[in-house]
């Protein structure tokens, strides 16, 4: 097996002050900040077989524009595009870098002057130092997240925290050590949003900054944090809530931290590795256009409304009908690009969803000979994946689901993004 190589790199990627603050509505702005925004960019080498990691300290990134970025750093740096996993690691106390209906327009001034600069700054360096490197990996389980979907004693469901819920404890943490057994670089893996802070004025990549820079003081390696599914899972507040303040994230973000150093220290054994990559579509069943009446029916529900969900069915709806008049043909399928980046046994899979729980933790246990860690927010934004038992329930990720698309997914297309995913894995590991 040949050496794999990796060069690391990192760069600020904080806002200036006054910004919008993407994630809840589009009326907050930051005033001041409490830890900066990054890039962080992981470049393997292995041979012939290149492969790029980044985690951005965003919430999420409009699909177009991690297309552009990944479709750039080819150009610059010879990397294939579909070899580029860009995730989002889903703080909502960072700029528009998404743009949604309901939420506010990309900024685009901060994405051409700071963003996408510094993103090809740290993909810059990090090939130019490159060094020889084995791997270790551990798990173990954190309970800093807790799924959200909170339904009330009246059959209402709101953002909260759900104990009877569904959600993936696990936490991986994989380091990365050069010959000279210096740790250069680790990786940590799980799923919750970044609300801890909730609708503050402080920029700030939140719980899992506090939880990045410990590790990192601790190993001596620049650590970044790559989200899981966490499109029904909150962080663990001690105020019973999905979403709190400063003093929380600090707590939150403690509670992460000593979760991620202790099972970093279960790391004795560092080995060799083989580089996995492997990118092919994926395709997810729709169904048809909900009917001419249906939209005008939902658009004369929301024809006033502004921001948030409500904002985004309006626009729906509004599509929909445009589409009657433009001649549009209802499609099959939609086709979604999927990358799998690994270390012999263990893969990151990519998903431009909020993917929920369950489905990650299905398509892990249903392959035997790998552990399979799914990403949330990486390669675009694609809005929320719920499972097919949700949509009975509705509530706000559900609402969003059903409307962020022109055509709505068929309801069990959970099961068809499992199975298109596991037949992708099967392809790379027999």
């Amino acid at each position: 097996m040949e050496k794999l190589y990796l060069g690391v790199a990192r760069k600020v990627i904080t806002p200036e002050i006054g910004g919008q603050l993407f994630g809840y509505k589009p009326d907050i702005f930051s005033e001041s900040i409490e830890d900066d925004l990054t890039a962080t960019a992981f470049y393997f080498k292995q041979g012939d077989k290149q492969a790029l990691m980044i985690s951005v300290t965003v919430c999420s990134i409009k699909t177009e524009l991690a297309e552009s970025i990944a479709q750039t750093i080819e150009e610059k740096f010879g990397i294939k595009k579909e070899n580029c996993l860009i995730s989002a690691t889903h703080t909502h106390s960072g700029p528009n870098t998404a743009g949604m209906t309901g939420w506010g327009d990309v900024d685009t001034k901060y994405c051409n002057d700071i963003f996408v600069p510094q993103i090809l700054a740290a993909v810059g360096e990090a090939v130019s130092k490159t060094e020889a490197v084995t791997v270790g990996i551990a798990h173990g389980e954190s309970y800093v997240g807790i799924n959200r979907r909170q339904l009330l004693a009246d059959n209402r469901l709101i953002l909260g925290q759900n104990k009877r819920g569904c959600f993936n404890p696990l936490m991986t943490v994989v380091s990365f050590r050069n010959d000279e057994k210096k740790v250069i670089a680790n990786m940590i893996h799980y799923g919750a949003h970044g609300t801890a802070a909730g609708m503050n004025h402080e920029i700030t990549r939140d719980w899992s900054g506090i939880m990045t820079d410990t590790l990192e003081g601790l190993s001596g390696g620049i650590t970044a944090f790559f989200n899981g599914t966490e499109g029904d899972v909150g962080p663990r507040l001690s105020n019973g809530g999905t979403t709190g303040n400063m003093k929380l994230v600090h707590e939150t973000g403690g509670v992460a931290a000593r979760d991620a150093v202790k099972i970093y220290n279960t790391i004795y054994d560092y080995r060799e590795a083989e580089l996995i990559v492997s990118a092919q579509d994926i395709k997810i069943p729709l169904k048809k256009r909900m009917t001419k009446e249906e939209a005008t029916a939902l658009l004369e529900m929301h024809k006033d409304a502004r921001i948030s969900k409500f904002a985004l069915m309006k626009k729906h709806s509004e599509d929909v009908l445009k589409s009657y008049e433009d001649g549009f043909i209802d499609e099959e399928f939609m086709s979604v690009p999927q990358t799998v980046i690994g270390f012999n046994k263990l893969l990151f899979v990519g998903f431009p969803f909020e993917l929920f729980s369950e489905i990650g933790m299905r398509i892990d246990d249903e392959v035997k000979d790998a552990c399979v860690l799914s990403l949330s927010n990486a390669n675009g934004s694609e809005g929320y994946f719920v499972t097919e038992d949700a949509i009975c329930r509705s509530g706000y990720e559900v609402d969003m689901y059903l409307h962020i698309h022109l055509q709505q997914y068929e309801d069990n297309a959970d099961f068809s993004l499992m199975t298109e995913t596991l037949s992708h894995i099967e392809k790379i590991i027999g």
